[in-house]
């Protein structure tokens, strides 16, 4: 079979450092609903900070409509030095804006940094190019945007197109985690409506519109159910569950020991946490099972930190 070409790669920017911060469990074979993920390690140290640095990062990318970002780059590359960055600035003050408060007294209200994780591990883990830019639709920063949290794509190589809608929890329990993302889920999937509003955004409102000519209307074909050659037929609707929580693992730490090799640590957090992987597997099965989700068209992944409100904390500093 001939390799279909990619009409969403050129909406794909890799983000590199993702795995200097974040890891995958390491097992044969792989380990699969839910995939873990978790914060590495320096030496005895997760590397909160550095993960909370790469979501700062990356707000600007997750926030901004291609289109608007590619007209930044233009005006600063056609000024008189080529180097004027006062526009791209402006961005990113414009990103933060449309971050909620966070308030330390209430930060279960502060999760839309889980939504930047999930735009995170979408194009990390799933090479999924984000589609529409949810957050900019947004009219105030305490405004929520109704839906799903994220909207990106990729094609197979048989030509079909992954459509993934992302969903993002930030609690310090998995169960919990995993039992709010399923109610989520059976929510969206009961409501015809809210999959055709995600269709109109990406039709409408999409990153597709930076593509020219021929590939714009070819990707865009895939979302459109009542016109065109049925390319819509060829597309699988996923959602993809980010949820990080509060990994009790962190706190068994090992003695540090200078005659021993720095990785000993993170190793010994990884054993721990794939131990784990039978229960959230089949905590998640009876979740979705009581809400009639078939897991068979979603990809949950769950991520370890060692403290859920604390990284909220660290990162609302990082964007002070």
């Amino acid at each position: 079979m001939t390799k279909a070409r990619n009409r969403f790669a050129a909406l794909l920017d890799p983000i590199h450092g993702v795995d200097n911060v974040l890891k995958e469990v390491t097992a044969t074979p792989a380990l699969e609903q839910p995939r873990l993920l978790f914060v590495r390690m320096q030496e005895h140290v997760p590397r909160v900070d550095a993960l909370a640095e790469l979501l700062v990062d990356q707000l600007v990318n997750y926030v901004i409509p291609l289109r608007k970002r590619r007209e930044a780059f233009a005006q600063s590359n056609n000024s008189a030095t080529g180097g004027d960055m006062s526009v791209v600035s402006r961005l990113r003050r414009e990103a933060k804006r449309l971050l909620v408060t966070y308030n330390q007294k209430h930060p279960g209200r502060y999760g839309e940094v889980g939504e930047l994780i999930a735009y995170v591990v979408a194009v990390r883990y799933l090479g999924a190019a984000q589609l529409g830019a949810k957050m900019a639709l947004k009219t105030s920063s305490e405004m929520p945007v109704h839906g799903v949290d994220g909207l990106h794509g990729s094609q197979a190589d048989d030509g079909s197109v992954l459509f993934y809608l992302l969903e993002s929890k930030l609690i310090p329990s998995a169960t919990d985690a995993s039992r709010e993302m399923v109610h989520s889920i059976a929510e969206h999937q009961a409501d015809r409506g809210r999959m055709l509003n995600e269709l109109r955004l990406v039709s409408d409102l999409s990153n597709l519109d930076s593509l020219e000519g021929e590939a714009r209307e070819a990707a865009k074909s895939f979302f459109n159910s009542y016109t065109g050659d049925g390319s819509h037929l060829r597309r699988r609707d996923i959602h993809v569950g980010s949820l990080v929580f509060s990994e009790s693992a962190f706190e068994k730490k090992l003695p540090r020991d200078l005659k021993k090799p720095p990785e000993i640590h993170e190793q010994h957090l990884e054993k721990l946490y794939a131990a784990k992987h039978k229960t959230f597997a089949k905590n998640l099965k009876n979740q979705a099972d009581a809400k009639g989700v078939d897991l068979g068209g979603c990809i949950v992944f769950l991520i370890a930190i060692p403290d859920v409100n604390e990284f909220k904390r660290i990162f609302a500093e990082f964007n002070s």
